[in-house]
């Protein structure tokens, strides 16, 4: 039945005049007509802010007493920091029970998969894990892995202890990468933290290595100038509070929750868990960074998540600290809005993703196709360190971060292959961070294989070597702009002014023997124009 039909019915069941009745009707039509208009565009358009409804206790009185409200067009007013802008180089690690299998099939394999860290989920899902795990630990469960359990082929017990971890060690690597900021995985999916949390004991504190894990490397990176964040998973897989099971003995170090946000209801996992373990990470380590993940399951407003956003920002900006969030509030479900891309201080994508480079943004990925620890990944899935550098210097040239991640052992080592890539970032910034690190976006980006970045007082034109270069090529040609008659351009890692000359396009820089022969870095070479 349409408006017309449906109108017509209801003033047959009126007795009034033919006038009366035509004037009802076309108020009536005018009236639906604007519902339906209204229903169409928010069917399109998604909520975005919708009422925030009382605020959670733990968490008003920051809120109400700071400058920033749960409200996206408050929080959007945030300002990304300089530091993050500047930065640049960041370095994430996943590191958990997960670590102690680590594994997964290749991904050119039957059930080949990527994320190492996903393991307990593909113990449930993947014939290949089913198999690796039966023939290696046989009916263990996921848990006991945290305090230990036997390897069948070894005859070793094998558990996540991180006896040789050492978090001044992994600040000294990531000096000597060039990382800038780092971040880690409070807590994953799998619900396990590395840190000492009272609302609850699957953490490294009670179990496993027995220590504040989190609390090590805060201090170290400090110490060392390095930013300090964590990630943080909102939803956990089997956590039996999230699922609403009443049995909680099948997860290892849970507890009975009190009602923390005083509404009469027990065992809430957002508002009695979730919300007070993220202020319980905000309030004793103070971080500059968090990563949410893990939020695809609601939306925003299930999670509190801007609640949370205001109550850190307003927190941070007591202490007169710049602090940034990422863009995983909450998946598109019910009227509101996917927020990645969207809110937060900038765009978080994955490997590669569509980028809108007006933007901030950082690209977060491992070397190779895992996040975790992963003994079976296949050297053909790793990039090499020319991959390495030129990924950072694509990433940077279009306004993004580069966040590479790390898996470490569960003993608290790195692997071979991490410590090898990140020794390569580190040999080439110290030649070229120049034109990487407190650098902008210039257009055009990118000219063929010559990248750009600029600073107040000089353009940065970044040579890539393709696949059969291992030097510079005798001369290195731009066509977008022309210098001035009397710059110097000069090539990162030397003092030696090189000779150049305007075309008609552009300009051609001529690279002496000397230093195609021994260039000051591998991979790529930065030519420095100073303005």
């Amino acid at each position: 039945m349409n408006n017309d039909e449906r109108t017509n019915a209801f003033l047959k069941s009126l007795k009034l005049s033919e006038d009366i009745n035509m004037m009802i009707k076309q108020k009536v039509l005018v009236l639906l007509a604007i519902v339906t208009y209204t229903m169409s565009v928010y069917a399109q358009v998604p909520t975005e802010d919708p009422p925030y409804g009382e605020l959670h206790p733990m968490l008003a009185g920051v809120i109400e007493a700071g400058p920033y409200k749960p409200q996206w067009e408050s929080l959007m007013k945030h300002p990304l920091p300089d530091w993050f802008a500047n930065r640049k180089v960041g370095l994430s690690a996943h590191w958990g029970p997960y670590a102690v299998p680590g594994w997964t099939p290749r991904k050119d394999t039957p059930y080949g998969v990527a994320y190492a860290e996903w393991y307990w989920e593909w113990m449930k899902q993947n014939e290949a894990v089913k198999k690796y795990h039966e023939e290696t630990y046989g009916k263990a469960r996921y848990d006991d892995f945290i305090d230990g359990t036997k390897n069948l082929k070894t005859g070793e017990t094998e558990g996540f202890y991180a006896e040789n971890f050492d978090a001044d060690e992994w600040m000294k690597i990531m000096k000597k990468a060039g990382v800038r900021y780092f971040f880690i995985t409070s807590k994953h999916h799998d619900g396990f933290c590395i840190f000492e949390s009272k609302y609850t004991d699957r953490n490294s504190k009670q179990m496993g290595p027995k220590r504040d894990l989190y609390d090590a490397l805060v201090n170290a990176a400090r110490e060392h100038d390095i930013k300090i964040g964590f990630y943080y998973s909102f939803y956990e897989w089997n956590n039996p509070i999230y699922k609403e099971k009443d049995d909680l003995s099948g997860y290892k170090g849970i507890k009975t929750l009190k009602d923390e946000d005083k509404d009469g209801i027990l065992n809430e996992y957002a508002d009695d868990f979730m919300i007070p373990q993220i202020k319980e990470l905000i309030d004793k380590y103070q971080p500059d960074y968090i990563c949410f993940d893990g939020e695809w399951e609601h939306p925003y407003p299930y999670w509190r998540a801007r609640q949370i956003a205001a109550y850190y920002y307003n927190q941070a900006a007591v202490r007169g600290q710049e602090v940034v969030i990422n863009d995983r509030f909450g998946q598109k479900k019910d009227g509101f809005s996917d927020t990645r891309g969207v809110y937060g201080d900038f765009s978080h994508v994955e490997y590669y993703a569509d980028i809108d480079s007006t933007k901030a943004w950082a690209m977060w990925r491992g070397f190779g196709n895992s996040y975790g620890y992963n003994r079976n990944e296949h050297p053909d899935n790793i990039l090499s360190p020319k991959e390495v550098v030129h990924t950072i210097v694509d990433c940077v040239s279009h306004n993004g971060n580069m966040e590479f991640n790390v898996g470490p052992k569960s003993d608290g080592t790195f692997s071979e292959i991490d410590l090898d890539r990140l020794t390569a970032m580190g040999k080439w910034l110290t030649v070229n961070g120049e034109a990487i690190y407190e650098t902008r976006i210039m257009k055009p980006f990118r000219e063929k294989q010559v990248y750009f970045t600029q600073k107040e007082n000089a353009i940065y034109a970044i040579y890539l070597a393709g696949d059969e270069e291992t030097t510079p090529p005798a001369s290195i040609s731009v066509t977008s702009f022309q210098p001035e008659d009397a710059t110097e351009i000069t090539m990162l890692g030397t003092y030696k002014k090189l000779k150049w000359r305007k075309e008609e396009q552009g300009f051609v820089v001529d690279i002496p023997e000397s230093l195609q022969k021994n260039p000051p870095s591998e991979h790529a070479w930065t030519l420095k124009i100073t303005k």
